[in-house]
């Protein structure tokens, strides 16, 4: 896929608020190998017609949607650290307590290392 259909896909999909990935854009450049555009505006794919880039997004993203991503809500701040720290603990998946959780604290006096330990594990289980 030449640079400009490239540009075309990935500027008409971030339009319709959807991210490819490379999945996406690998099936694209296969789907529209020896394309080019018209002076309409619409991408000529040989043997097969024309068809608008926003149709050839939507259409890509209903066959495999899985390869697309919403993109980001929040405005990166500019200090990648913060904003991975950030994603990571917003997608972190909150642990309950083992089962057995009380029968295990049982075992260990509250004063002992063991015991603070767990004491402060609890607390940030809440």
């Amino acid at each position: 896929m030449t640079d400009h259909l490239e540009t075309l896909i990935l500027s008409e999909a971030n339009r319709l608020g959807i991210q490819p990935n490379a999945d996406a854009m690998r099936k694209a450049a296969v789907d529209l190998a020896g394309s080019v555009t018209t002076s309409d505006g619409l991408i000529s794919i040989p043997g097969k017609g024309s068809i608008s880039a926003g149709d050839f997004v939507r259409s890509l993203h209903a066959q495999m949607p899985e390869a697309f991503a919403k993109p980001p809500a929040t405005k990166p701040s500019g200090n990648l650290t913060a904003d991975m720290t950030a994603e990571v603990e917003a997608n972190r998946r909150k642990r309950s307590m083992p089962d057995d959780w009380q029968s295990v604290r049982a075992k260990y006096s509250p004063d002992s290392l063991t015991g603070r330990m767990l004491a402060e594990r609890e607390r940030t289980w809440k």
